[in-house]
Formats: C-alpha cells, sequence, structure tokens
C-alpha cells in the first residue's frame, strides 16, 4: 500500500487527468491497496452527471502505464509524483 511522503497516510488521491484534457473527469482513491476509480459524467455539457465506481486497477497498472504519476494527500493535501511515494 502506498504512502504519502510527507505524513504516512494511505489517504491518497491519483489524478490520472491532472492536465485535463479527459472529457470526463476520473480519479483513482486508494482503499484497501487497490485504486478505485470515481468518474464525474461529461464536463464539456457544463454539468456533472453523477459519480460512478466503475473499476480497479493495481498499484503496478498505475506506473506501469503512467510514467509520470501524479498524486494528492486527502490527509495532509500534500502533492506529489509517484517517486516521492514511500
Amino acid at each position: 500500500m502506498e504512502k504519502c511522503g510527507n505524513c504516512n497516510s494511505t489517504n491518497l488521491e491519483y489524478l490520472p487527468d491532472v492536465d485535463g484534457a479527459s472529457w470526463v473527469r476520473h480519479t483513482y482513491k486508494q482503499k484497501n491497496g487497490k485504486w478505485v476509480i470515481s468518474v464525474t459524467g461529461n464536463l464539456s455539457s457544463g454539468k456533472n452527471e453523477g459519480t460512478d465506481n466503475v473499476s480497479k486497477i493495481d498499484t503496478r497498472d498505475i506506473y506501469f502505464n503512467d510514467g509520470m504519476s501524479f498524486f494528492y494527500c486527502m490527509d495532509c493535501t500534500c502533492e506529489m509524483h509517484g517517486r516521492d511515494l514511500k
């Protein structure tokens, strides 16, 4: 399980579309060692159309597919790259 490099919290969020290049807002929150996706509806319509958990991934999936992974600690509000996690 990944931990915040600042406060050791496991209450982390992975932000795969930190640049806002996606037509949906999606984040992954770490729950019991798995990264669970949270998708908020189509933002191009100007409104959020709800949230639905639709998939789970492993930490290795993040590192394999995203060489510049970006995380946010929901406890201490620290922003960090994957290499900064413990």
